[in-house]
C-alpha cells in the first residue's frame, strides 16, 4: 500500500490536468486512510483462508489412502479458486464482471514473477501434505489466495470501482515481491525440516502391469522388436503400439531433475507417454481459459495502451527499460488476436492437450521459459521483445514436431529469433522512421508465420529467407559506401607501413651528417609517404616510381653549406629541378606546399648563402660591399631526429578525412590527428553536448576515468555496436575498422554515414558518455543459459541444504520418510 501511495503521489505531481490530479489525490488519500484497518484485516483474513485451504488438502490426502492407491487413477483436481469457471459470467452484474477481470489481471501480473519459486514450493508442500504426486491446486499458499483476499478487503468497503482498478494496477509488482520473499522463507524452512520434494514419476497403467507380469512369467521375452522404452524399435511409440509406461505430469509446471535432464541430455523419458491425470488437468485449465476469454478478454479487446509522451520525449539511450514477459498484453492493431495474452495461453494449453509424449510437454515448457527470458532482455527495444512474445504460438507449434530445436544454433526456429534480435541492434530508437521500416517487415513475417500450420521447419526457413533478402537489399547502399571508405583506409594503412620502412632505410644512410633536423623530419615524414604512395599506385613495377627516391641524395647535398659554397654553380642549377620534383611528389600525395611551409622556408634559408653569391657581380663588388653576412646556419639534427620513428597512426589526406567521416578540422601534416578545440557547450565535432548531469556518468552513476575509458575502448571489436552522440542526436553505429595499432577507429551509422576518430578522441567521448558500447552478444543463447542455470540452481540449492543440515547419525525425519 505504501508503494501504491508513492506512485499515485508522483503521478499527481506530474499530471497537467486538474481533474486527473484531483482523482489521483483522492485515490491515494483513501488508500492511506484505509491502511491501518486493512492491514489488520488482511492478516486475519489471510490466515483464515490458509486454514480453509489446508483443511481441504488434508481431506484430499486422506481420501487417496496413500501409498496403496493406484497413482495412475489420480484424483481430478477441483477448479482452482482463482480461475474462471464456465459459468463465471452468467447472471451477474457489470460490477462482478469487472471484479473478475481485475482479479484475473492482478493474478496474471503476479504469477510470472513468482512462478519458479512457486513450482518448487508446490512440490515441497505436496510432499509435506502426504500427497502421492504434486498437486499445486492444494497448496494453501497459492498466489491467488493472496490476491483474492486483498481484493475481498477492498470490495468490502465498496469504494469507487475505478479507484480499485487504479490501485490493483500498481499493486501487482510490490505484492509479487512480498509473496516471493514469503515463498523463499517457507522453502527454506521445509528444506531445513528435510522434506523431500515430490517428483514427476513414471507410472504404469493397469495394462502395462499385466504385460509386465506376463513378461515376468515368460522370462521377459514378450515383444521381440521392443526398444528400451517398450515402445518399439525406434522408440517413437508409433505403429499403433501404446507405450508401456506413462509419465504423470498432472502438475505441468516442469522443473528440477526432469527439466534438467531434458535441457542437458535430451531426456531419457522424452518418448514416454502421458498419464490420464495429465490430460484431465490440462482439460480443466483449457476450459477455464476459454470461459474467461469469452467475457473478460472481450471487454479488453481492441484497447491500445496509451502512448507515454514523456517516455517518448526522453533521449533514446536514457529511456528506462519497460517490463515485457509472456503474459504482457500486446497491441491488437499490430498482432491481432495474439496480442492478447489470453489467446496465447489458450494456444499453449491446447498444444499441451495435444501432446502425446513427455518430450513434447518439456519442449513446450522450454519455449515458454525461453520466450519469457528473451522478452525481458533490456538490450532489445520494447517492440522487438513484444514481437518475440507474439511469435510464441508458432514456436510452440514447432516444439510439438521438434521438441529440442532450441538446442541447435543453426536450427531455423532459433536462427529466426536470433537474426531478428541481432538485426534490431542497428536501431536504438523505437520511434525512428528507420526502425519502423525494419519492424514493419518483422511484424508482417511473424503474423504470416502465426497463421500457418507448423509441420516442419520449412515455414521458418521461408520467413527467415524473405527477411534476409529484404535486409540485404537495404544493406547494398551501405555496403558500397563502406567498401569505398574501407578501401581508402586500408590503402592509407598500407602506405603508412611502407613509409615507415622507407624512413627506417633512409635513417641508415651515411650522408646524414650535418643535415639539419628540419630536413630529416621532412624526409622521414611527408617524403617517405610520397615515395610509398608512388610505389603503391605504380602499375609498371618500377624500382623508383616517378624518380622520387633520386631526390633524396640531391636534397641532402643541397643543405650542407660547407660543400655547396664550394660548388655554387651545381646547386644553382639543381634548385629548380629539385623544387619541381618535391612539389610533384607532394601533389601526388595530396599535400600542398602550404602544408609543408615550414620546411620550404627552412630550405630557402639553407640555399640563401649560395643564391647571394650569384648576385655578386665580381670580387671587387664583394670587397667594396664588405663582408657579406651569412644567414644563421640551421642546427644539425639531434641523435633523436636522426632515428626514424614508426607513425602512431596512418596519415590521411584531406580527401581521405572527408571520405572517412572526420568531422573535425584535422591537421594534415604527419602526426596525431587531434580535434580542433570546440567552443564551450559543444562536442569536438561541433555538436551541442548532451546535459552533463545525464551523460557524464555511466549506468552505475559515476564518471569514467581515463583508465576505464581505455579498457572499454580496447574491448571493442570489429562489428561491435555503440551509441554515438553526433549532430544533436544519438545514433546507433557499428565499428567497422580499427587500425593495426588501434589508433584510428571508424564507425558506420544508419545510411552508411561514416564516423572516424582517433584513439584519444574515442577515449574522451567514452569518458564523457557520448560514446557508449552496446552489448550485442547472442540473445537466444544467453537466454537459454539463464533458463538452464535457473533450472540447475534450484536443485543445487536443495542438495546443499540437505548436505549442510542433515546430521550424519540422526534418524530420518518423519516428513522425509513419508
Amino acid at each position: 500500500m505504501d508503494a501504491v501511495v508513492a506512485i499515485l503521489q508522483d503521478a499527481e505531481l506530474k499530471s497537467p490536468k486538474v481533474a486527473e490530479r484531483d482523482a489521483l489525490a483522492q485515490a491515494w488519500r483513501t488508500l492511506l486512510d484505509s491502511k491501518p484497518a486493512w492491514s489488520a484485516r488482511y492478516q486475519s483474513m489471510l490466515q483464515a483462508a490458509f486454514a480453509r485451504e489446508a483443511e481441504a488438502a488434508t481431506k484430499e490426502a486422506k481420501t487417496q489412502h496413500l501409498p496403496k492407491s493406484d497413482p495412475s487413477a489420480s484424483h481430478v483436481p477441483a477448479q482452482s479458486a482463482g480461475s474462471l469457471g464456465p459459468d463465471a459470467f452468467s447472471l451477474v452484474d457489470d460490477a462482478d464482471v469487472t471484479q473478475a477481470i481485475e482479479s484475473s489481471r492482478l493474478l496474471q501480473q503476479v504469477l510470472p514473477r513468482v512462478e519458479q519459486l512457486l513450482a518448487e514450493l508446490d512440490s515441497l508442500i505436496s510432499s509435506a501434505q502426504g500427497l502421492a504426486n504434486v498437486r499445486p491446486e492444494l497448496n494453501p499458499l497459492r498466489p491467488e489466495i493472496f490476491a483474492r483476499v486483498l481484493q475481498d478487503i477492498m470490495n468490502e468497503d465498496r469504494p469507487d470501482p475505478g479507484m480499485i482498478s487504479g490501485w490493483i494496477k500498481h499493486m501487482a509488482a510490490p505484492l509479487a515481491e512480498e509473496v516471493r520473499q514469503i515463498y523463499e522463507r517457507v522453502i527454506h524452512l521445509l528444506e531445513l525440516a528435510h522434506v523431500q520434494a515430490a517428483h514427476y514419476r513414471v507410472l504404469q497403467t493397469p495394462a502395462a502391469k499385466a504385460t509386465a507380469r506376463k513378461d515376468a512369467s515368460t522370462g521377459g521375452g514378450g515383444g521381440h522388436g521392443s526398444g528400451a522404452d517398450g515402445q518399439g524399435g525406434d522408440g517413437s511409440g508409433h505403429a499403433g503400439q501404446q507405450p508401456s509406461q506413462y509419465a504423470d505430469l498432472s502438475n505441468y509446471e516442469i522443473r528440477d531433475e526432469l527439466f534438467q535432464e531434458f535441457l542437458f541430455h535430451g531426456g531419457s523419458n522424452a518418448q514416454q507417454g502421458l498419464a490420464p491425470s495429465y490430460y484431465a488437468t490440462i482439460e480443466e485449465e483449457l476450459s477455464a481459459l476459454k470461459a474467461g476469454s469469452d467475457s473478460a478478454a472481450a471487454l479488453l479487446h481492441g484497447r491500445e495502451p496509451p502512448e507515454d509522451m514523456r517516455y517518448k520525449a526522453l533521449a533514446a539511450v536514457d529511456r528506462p527499460a519497460r517490463h515485457v514477459d509472456v503474459s504482457s498484453p500486446l497491441s491488437p492493431k499490430v498482432w491481432g488476436a495474439y496480442g492478447r495474452s489470453h489467446e496465447r495461453a489458450i494456444v499453449r494449453t491446447q498444444l499441451r492437450k495435444e501432446a502425446t509424449k513427455v518430450g513434447q510437454v518439456l519442449g513446450l515448457e522450454v519455449v515458454r521459459k525461453l520466450v519469457n527470458q528473451v522478452a525481458q532482455d533490456p538490450r532489445l527495444l520494447v517492440p522487438v521483445r513484444e514481437a518475440i512474445v507474439a511469435l510464441e504460438p508458432s514456436l510452440l507449434r514447432l516444439a510439438m514436431v521438434d521438441p529440442r530445436f532450441f538446442s541447435e544454433e543453426r536450427h531455423p526456429g532459433r536462427r529466426l529469433m536470433e537474426r531478428v534480435a541481432q538485426r534490431s541492434f542497428k536501431y536504438n530508437d523505437e520511434y525512428s522512421a528507420e526502425f519502423a521500416v525494419f519492424f514493419g517487415a518483422v511484424t508482417h513475417a511473424f503474423n504470416e508465420l502465426n497463421a500457418l500450420a507448423i509441420a516442419d521447419t520449412q515455414p521458418f526457413d521461408m520467413v527467415l529467407t524473405g527477411l534476409e533478402k529484404s535486409w540485404d537489399a537495404q544493406d547494398q547502399a551501405e555496403f558500397e559506401s563502406r567498401h569505398k571508405v574501407l578501401k581508402a583506409l586500408h590503402f592509407a594503412e598500407e602506405r603508412q607501413e611502407r613509409a615507415d620502412q622507407i624512413a627506417f632505410d633512409m635513417s641508415s644512410r651515411s650522408d646524414l651528417e650535418r643535415v639539419p633536423g628540419v630536413v630529416l623530419d621532412f624526409l622521414f615524414g611527408p617524403w617517405s609517404l610520397a615515395m610509398a604512395h608512388a610505389r603503391l599506385v605504380d602499375t609498371r613495377n618500377q624500382i623508383d616510381p616517378e624518380g622520387l627516391g633520386s631526390v633524396v641524395p640531391d636534397l641532402l647535398w643541397s643543405v650542407k653549406r660547407d660543400v655547396t659554397l664550394k660548388r655554387p654553380v651545381r646547386l644553382i642549377e639543381m634548385i629548380p629541378g629539385l623544387l619541381d620534383k618535391l612539389h610533384t611528389g607532394l601533389d601526388m600525395l595530396g599535400q600542398t606546399p602550404q602544408e609543408n611551409e615550414k620546411f620550404f622556408e627552412s630550405l630557402m634559408k639553407l640555399h640563401q648563402p649560395v643564391l647571394k653569391l650569384r648576385r655578386l657581380k665580381s670580387r671587387r663588388d664583394a670587397e667594396e660591399s664588405g663582408a657579406v653576412p651569412l644567414e644563421p646556419e640551421e642546427l644539425p639534427a639531434t641523435p633523436e631526429q636522426r632515428r626514424a620513428k614508426t607513425a602512431e597512426q596512418p596519415w590521411l589526406g584531406r580527401e581521405d578525412l572527408d571520405v572517412a567521416g572526420f568531422e573535425d578540422t584535422q591537421p594534415t601534416a604527419p602526426g596525431e590527428l587531434e580535434a580542433v578545440a570546440a567552443p564551450a557547450g559543444q562536442t569536438a565535432s561541433g555538436n551541442t553536448a548532451p546535459p552533463a548531469s545525464t551523460h557524464s556518468k555511466d549506468a552505475h552513476g559515476y564518471a569514467l576515468d581515463a583508465l576505464e575509458a581505455e579498457a572499454i575502448l580496447m574491448r571493442l571489436r570489429t562489428g561491435s555496436w555503440v551509441d554515438l552522440y553526433s549532430r544533436h542526436q544519438w545514433l546507433r553505429a557499428q565499428l567497422i575498422w580499427a587500425s593495426t595499432k588501434a589508433t584510428l577507429f571508424m564507425f558506420l551509422s544508419h545510411g552508411g554515414q561514416p564516423h572516424s576518430m582517433t584513439r584519444r578522441s574515442c577515449e574522451k567521448l567514452i569518458m564523457q558518455r557520448w560514446l557508449r558500447p552496446v552489448d550485442s552478444r547472442a540473445v537466444v543463447g544467453q537466454a537459454l543459459d539463464v533458463v538452464t542455470a535457473n533450472a540447475g540452481a534450484r536443485a543445487k540449492k536443495r542438495a546443499e541444504c540437505r548436505t549442510d543440515f542433515e546430521p550424519s547419525s540422526a534418524p530420518r525425519n518423519e516428513f522425509e520418510t513419508a
